[in-house]
């Protein structure tokens, strides 16, 4: 029936739509980065700044520090918790806004796919004096209809299972456990 039609079109229209916005949303935080991080002209801490609010913008966070730590997860209360995320996103900033500094070169997202939900859009980033990375972003849209990031494949190589895996190794050898990483962190941060 004509109710049926229209009743799956429209959904079929916006996940076309959809795509190409999800295409549009990585390539565009491509270029805010070498807008507002690799710009040579930048302090260290406008750096930091642009990038940490680039990361807690685009990228869910609380996500990525619960599938980072893994299974410690669970065993921690809501205060300690807070102050894993804090130091997380710290040590992302500190660890990553460094790296893109004169950094040049073009991100092209070339295909996006959708499954359960999610968009992994598959994008070729351009070095100026390098190899070609084969970037993967798995994103979804939250509840206000903005695109949210939970993982970056480099290369095929899951940006948060190395992640989960060195703080793992961390949590495992410092008798501290979980605090001893956040304590790591720290340092890393101020160091």
């Amino acid at each position: 029936s004509l109710y049926f039609i229209l009743l799956i079109y429209p959904s079929h229209l916006l996940s076309n739509e959809s795509i190409e916005e999800s295409k549009f949303f990585v390539e565009n935080l491509g270029k805010e980065v070498v807008e507002k991080v690799s710009n040579m002209d930048l302090t260290e801490n406008e750096r930091n700044s642009n990038f940490r609010n680039l990361y807690l913008s685009s990228f869910d966070n609380y996500y990525i520090s619960r599938f980072v730590l893994g299974r410690y997860w669970k065993r921690l209360d809501s205060k300690m918790r807070k102050q894993f995320i804090e130091s997380f996103n710290n040590y992302i900033v500190a660890t990553y806004a460094p790296k893109f500094k004169g950094w040049q070169g073009t991100f092209k997202a070339i295909d996006s796919l959708i499954e359960n939900n999610y968009y992994n859009v598959k994008m070729n980033v351009l070095n100026k004096d390098g190899p070609t990375l084969r970037l993967m972003w798995k994103i979804y849209l939250d509840k206000n209809k903005r695109f949210k990031i939970l993982d970056v494949n480099i290369d095929g190589v899951s940006m948060l299972v190395t992640q989960r895996a060195e703080f793992m190794s961390v949590i495992k050898n410092n008798p501290k456990g979980v605090v001893g990483l956040i304590e790591a962190m720290n340092k890393k941060v101020s160091g």
